[in-house]
């Protein structure tokens, strides 16, 4: 298998696990019995643990989509770097809003009911900063698939029409998010999710099919 191939199968299964993510994504309001609040914890683990691994192999099929694209201007080098610090924000949201955050809510339910309200002041501001963590990523995310569709309509190496895409919904995702318009809860990060999985799928499955390497660096 080329390595084209490997980087674009990458692509296509993160961004497929991260659909599965958000679509397995707990979401719950009111009050829990301990019962349920284990089920949730536990569907909360298994999802958010699903997230680090696709962004990971994500970033490993990102690699293989810059050196697809690599040019003189370096574009899609700089695409990289931002992607990635952008899935080290991502890996540190996931990891507090799936096991963090439902570690605390178990010694908040053992506590006593009048010690509830600290409790909740510590779960928001731990929430503030996986908003933070998730915004770092939207942002990164979306500026790095900019600049890869900005390379890929100088230089080639994508469809122009997934390149087209690119350049529009990563301002689009950018701006929603530097204006507060979009909330990265689960319905807000699934609209992140969903957009960029676009992406990502039509970029890998066009790497799929290429039946060899191709290095442009000049």
């Amino acid at each position: 298998m080329t390595d084209n191939r490997k980087s674009g199968l990458a692509l296509i299964a993160g961004s497929v696990g991260g659909i599965v993510t958000m679509a397995i994504h707990p979401t719950s309001g009111g009050v829990l019995t301990p019962a349920q609040f284990e089920r949730l914890a536990t569907v909360s683990a298994v999802a958010h643990s699903l997230a680090i691994v696709s962004f990971v192999v994500m970033l490993l099929g990102a690699i293989g989509l810059s050196v697809r694209l690599a040019s003189p201007d370096r574009l899609a080098f700089s695409a990289v770097i931002i992607f990635a610090v952008g899935a080290v924000a991502i890996l540190i949201a996931t990891s507090v809003s799936g096991f963090i955050v439902p570690n605390i809510m178990k010694q908040m339910i053992k506590d006593t009911p009048a010690a509830a309200p600290q409790w909740h002041i510590v779960i928001s501001a731990i929430f503030q900063i996986n908003q933070a963590f998730a915004s770092i990523y939207t942002v990164a995310a979306s500026f790095a698939i900019g600049l890869w569709s900005i390379s890929a309509l100088r230089s080639g190496g994508l469809l122009r029409g997934i390149a087209i895409y690119g350049c529009v919904i990563a301002p689009v995702v950018i701006l929603a998010i530097c204006s507060g318009r979009l909330r990265l809860d689960v319905h807000g990060m699934a609209v992140v999710v969903f957009s960029q999985a676009i992406w990502f799928i039509v970029a890998g499955t066009q790497l799929w099919h290429e039946t060899r390497d191709t290095l442009s660096v000049a």
